[in-house]
């Protein structure tokens, strides 16, 4: 007789919700990287900074599609995990009915 198998559907739930809205905010910080750059300027008619700051954006924007794809795929199998519990509850149930 096999153990049962105790899931919290729940909190896998919100773990994804939540996992979607990361992904989300990463999706909208792409559109914003360059406000920064702007924002630095040429303090003093040196672009020193300026130079710096666009360096940082673009190595970030590199990490930042890394780690988007990451939680991506995070979200995507836990979405899956997610269905295939539930599937198999419904399955259950309905062969212990018959």
């Amino acid at each position: 007789m096999a153990d049962d198998i105790d899931v919290d559907l729940d909190d896998l739930r919100l773990m994804t919700a939540r996992l979607h809205r990361f992904i989300t905010e990463f999706e909208e910080i792409a559109a914003h990287t360059d406000d920064v750059e702007e924002a630095v300027g040429r303090p003093t008619g040196d672009g020193r900074l300026r130079s710096r700051v666009a360096e940082f954006e673009s190595g970030w924007n590199g990490n930042r599609e890394v780690i988007q794809e990451s939680l991506t795929n995070v979200h995507d199998h836990l979405r899956d995990f997610i269905d295939t519990i539930e599937e198999l509850d419904v399955n259950l149930s309905r062969s212990d009915e018959e």
